[in-house]
């Protein structure tokens, strides 16, 4: 009998295209002090105005809106190759994978929402030129919510491949 296969391949489509997103980022070099998570993280007007500041005398503004650009494509890979995983270790398996793919669906969901509203905020601000409370204050808010979304859809997924892998086709 022929098992039947977690459906992973958008999931490490969109770790590829994370992987290309930090290499980029990692090319553009020290050209500011501030980076992407740091806009993620400022929480006000005046510091989302003084990183975009900083970003447009470094000559990296239209690679920043780029690099969020491609960020937005990544949630929706990433995002939905994650749910279609936890979905499928979720049909596919039973007790502790089963487990394991309901979070991983969930923590994918989680994982969408948060960073398209943070991205989208952060996006909105850096074509406006001008930053606003509210929005950074959600982007801020919303970013450690994502991150945690993000490890449970990574690590999930690499343990539900290793409880799917080494377990019995019989069981």
């Amino acid at each position: 009998m022929i098992r039947e296969r977690p459906q992973i391949r958008l999931w490490l489509i969109g770790l590829a295209m994370f992987a290309v997103l930090i290499g980029a980022s990692i090319l553009r070099g020290d050209a500011s002090e501030f980076g992407i998570v740091d806009h993620q993280t400022a929480g006000t007007a005046a510091q989302i105005d003084m990183i975009q500041a900083d970003w447009r005398a470094a000559g990296i503004r239209n690679f920043v809106i780029l690099s969020m650009i491609g960020d937005l494509l990544f949630i929706g890979v990433y995002g939905w190759g994650s749910y279609v995983a936890g979905r499928s270790f979720s049909r596919i398996g039973n007790g502790f994978l089963r487990a394991i793919g309901v979070a991983v669906a969930i923590a994918a969901i989680v994982f969408l929402v948060t960073d398209y509203i943070e991205t989208i905020l952060q996006l909105i601000q850096l074509l406006r030129e001008q930053g606003s409370d509210w929005m950074a204050g959600t982007a801020a808010t919303v970013q450690p919510i994502k991150v945690g979304a993000w490890i449970v859809t990574f690590i999930g997924v690499i343990v539900a491949l290793g409880v799917w892998r080494f377990s019995s086709s019989d069981a």
